[in-house]
């Protein structure tokens, strides 16, 4: 909950609550590198934000080719 700030959480907090990336900056340069997919389509702008009604049913949240996550709320 905390995560969500207006209901809206960035693609950034989510790596970095699913533990994917330890910091945001971290995060954001994989991102900018083309290294972060959600539901197996490239995230290629940091700034993607998703909301609650987004994350109901889940989504895969994938680092790399073998570190992912489904993330539900």
């Amino acid at each position: 909950d905390e995560d969500f700030k207006d209901g809206v959480t960035d693609i950034l907090q989510l790596l970095v609550a699913a533990k994917l990336c330890p910091t945001r900056s971290d995060a954001r340069r994989l991102v900018q590198q083309g290294g972060v997919t959600v539901d197996d389509v490239k995230v290629t702008d940091f700034r993607q934000s998703y909301t609650r009604d987004d994350l109901k049913d889940g989504l895969v949240l994938k680092k790399g080719k073998k570190a992912f996550r489904r993330i539900v709320l």
